[in-house]
């Protein structure tokens, strides 16, 4: 054999990336590309915080990045709803957009168009695009409060700001506590550090209303009833007060307790808790305990907990465990809600908020439904980018009514035909986050990320940044700055050099920069960032109805009178393989997942004469809804949930799982309580009944 004949080696190239999903991780990823394909998707070993751990569902990003991408613009040609499109070129699309967005204007004003974008990408230059057309343009601003706002309201009310404990500080810990995340579906880099910790001898216990696939792998699963954490937070406080496992110099020293606090905790014993709980007053007593005598207990707070009409007491309850204990102090010991406050980021060429003439309205976005089916709203248009509200809102019988409006001309710019495209006049096909560049920051961990493209656009597929651009430029905005004229590289360049950071081709040959505070500054030795730089047991609500100390607050639907018309709690967390709407267009992970699945106790079962597999109906005042029955001991009876994300043509309703979420706005910040649901469930007799 000549050397013409021997076989060449596989021509790829590795590189570095950041998955752009909404989950705390930003793990940094190694891809290979070949000839414009992509091979593989995997975790970088050398991250800090990744150690080369992602989950299943980026693995498999090549089904989405080449599967059934949107291509080239659509137009719509039937009626709305029907799916039915035209291909356009962008020239064409972009031309009608205008004409359009110009019309409204005229007729009815700036404000009248809405732009809706949230966290189909977390990075900062594609993420906030649309930030920069709306204040140049003057339109309807957005309150981003759909996932994170309530559970913020109630850290920030203790602790000030969203910082603590870098997340591999669990290694070092001889206890950790995941509190409402269920971090092997969420947050799976998160359990790489656990697992580190427990082979040290650490106990993991999860405390969550359900058996989830986390709290399997627990040593102790603690089950509460949704929106009683508070309640199991603050018995907990008069465990250790009682039983002498107080750091009472600390608290003392670093926070607001004092004597009407201790009075206060001294009434919520275990037995007051107990029935408010649904947990035994010796099991709380004895978590309370484990709690008070590890060394260097470590809290993991989620969002769970704060997706409750109380969700934000629940959330300040739980931060002031290791304030009682002194554990802050300790190596290994604290707790963690999120970790975005450490990036002093100055974002001012991505959103371009100087360019804002004059104030405009700010509308909640989890009140999308309501606005779109209330005349007075008077919304002509919706922008809809990095999102897909007609599957992620609350109470979306409404925003499917409003969307399917005659007279509302929605845009969406997409990887995939999500719900809201289908429902849309102009669709524009959007690049993957391996087809454009971005920087990223974390709310779960302390790198921050610079990432290039590695793949060349699919067919016609534009970036946000691209598309913002060009509307700008149509709507003759394009002139009053030059940002409308920058790449995203160039934007990229222009925030780490606003933001004093040096340029990402200076990181020392790596893809992130450490951003992390001091150990000092992150377990608050100094002093915890309030203006007293003490830690507030007072949280100090702007709504007085709201407890003055940790507590429960009896506000949940369960608490409502009109709560015995539906006597089940009803959840909708998030399911192991579908992180986000993205992925129930990948045939994998949708097989993974299976059909709309109801979890139920085997007690309300049989009471309803209910089997394994029986096909039912869940239902409430908003919505009515067909799935198929799985009777399990997972959850507590009293409880049923369905685990998400589902496409709405997967339900004979044509309509998905968040209808029978309220959008009702939560204190004292607003957001949408999706757990804080009540249902009756009902079994289907016949095939096709609904």
């Amino acid at each position: 054999m000549n050397s013409s004949d021997t076989p060449s080696a596989p021509s790829f190239n590795q590189h570095t990336t950041t998955c752009p999903l909404d989950c705390p991780g930003a793990c940094a990823l190694l891809v290979r590309v070949e000839e414009g394909r992509l091979l593989e998707v995997k975790g970088n070993p050398d991250h800090p915080f990744t150690q080369g751990a992602i989950c299943g569902k980026v693995t498999r990003f090549r089904e989405i990045q080449e599967g059934p991408r949107i291509a080239t613009p659509l137009i719509r040609t039937g009626a709305k709803g029907s799916g039915q499109f035209r291909q356009a070129g962008w020239e064409e699309a972009l031309d009608l957009v205008v004409k359009r967005l110009r019309v409204i204007i005229d007729q009815h004003g700036s404000e009248a168009i809405f732009p809706y974008h949230y966290g189909g990408t977390m990075g900062l230059v594609q993420g906030r695009a649309m930030e920069r057309l709306t204040h140049a343009a003057c339109f309807s601003r957005m309150n981003r409060n759909i996932c994170y706002a309530i559970g913020w309201a109630g850290w920030r009310r203790g602790v000030g700001l969203a910082v603590g404990p870098a997340p591999q500080e669990m290694a070092e810990s001889d206890l950790i506590i995941l509190w409402g995340i269920n971090a092997t579906a969420t947050h799976i880099t998160l359990m790489h550090w656990v697992k580190k910790a427990r082979k040290r001898g650490a106990k993991l216990v999860v405390v969550d209303p359900y058996r989830n696939r986390t709290a399997h792998l627990a040593d102790l699963h603690i089950a509460p009833k949704p929106g009683s954490d508070g309640a199991l937070a603050a018995a907990m406080m008069n465990v250790l007060l009682a039983e002498g496992l107080a750091d009472l110099d600390y608290l003392q020293r670093k926070t607001d307790f004092n004597e009407e606090l201790k009075a206060h905790l001294a009434t919520r014993t275990p037995e007051w808790a107990a029935p408010l709980t649904g947990l035994s007053e010796k099991s709380i007593r004895a978590f309370a305990k484990l709690y008070g005598q590890a060394r260097a207990p470590f809290i993991r707070l989620g969002l769970g907990m704060s997706r409750q009409k109380n969700g934000a007491v629940n959330t300040h309850a739980v931060s002031c465990l290791p304030a009682i204990t002194g554990a802050w102090q300790r190596k290994g010991g604290g707790a963690l809600f999120a970790t975005g406050d450490a990036f002093s980021i100055k974002s001012e060429a991505v959103n371009q908020q100087s360019l804002m003439e004059k104030p405009t309205r700010v509308l909640d976005m989890s009140r999308l439904g309501q606005y779109l089916t209330d005349p007075t709203t008077a919304i002509k248009s919706l922008l809809v980018f990095n999102a897909n509200p007609a599957g992620s809102c609350p109470d979306l019988t409404r925003v499917h009514k409003g969307l399917l409006r005659e007279d509302l001309f929605t845009v969406v710019h997409e990887l995939v035909m999500s719900d809201t495209a289908r429902l849309a006049d102009v669709v524009l096909p959007a690049t993957s986050f391996l087809e454009h560049a971005d920087l990223y920051k974390s709310y779960g961990q302390y790198t921050l990320q610079y990432a290039e493209p590695v793949l060349p656009p699919f067919e016609q597929a534009r970036c946000n940044h691209d598309v913002v651009n060009a509307l700008a430029k149509g709507l003759g905005l394009s002139e009053r700055s030059p940002s409308f004229s920058l790449t995203d590289e160039e934007t990229v360049g222009q925030v780490l050099a606003d933001s004093q950071l040096p340029p990402a081709d200076n990181w020392h040959g790596l893809s992130w920069l450490d951003c992390a505070p001091s150990w000092e500054e992150r377990h608050f030795l100094n002093g915890f960032p309030q203006p007293d730089r003490r830690f507030h047991f007072f949280p100090g609500w702007p709504d007085q109805s709201m407890p003055p100390m940790p507590d429960h607050w009896p506000v949940n639907r369960r608490d409502l009178p009109e709560a015995k018309r539906y006597p089940l709690d009803f959840m909708t967390p998030p399911a192991l393989d579908v992180l986000n709407t993205t992925f129930t267009s990948a045939p994998e992970a949708t097989r993974r997942r299976g059909p709309p699945t109801l979890w139920i106790h085997p007690e309300d079962a049989a009471s309803r004469g209910i089997g394994e597999g029986d096909p039912v109906a869940v239902f409430n005042d908003l919505a009515r809804l067909s799935l198929t029955a799985h009777v399990t001991t997972d959850v507590s009876p009293g409880l049923c949930l369905a685990e998400t994300n589902f496409k709405a043509e997967e339900f004979p309703e044509g309509i998905s799982l968040n209808a029978l979420s309220h959008s009702d706005p939560v204190a004292p910040d607003t957001g949408p309580a999706f757990h804080d649901n009540r249902v009756e469930v009902i079994k289907i007799e016949k095939a096709g009944e609904s």
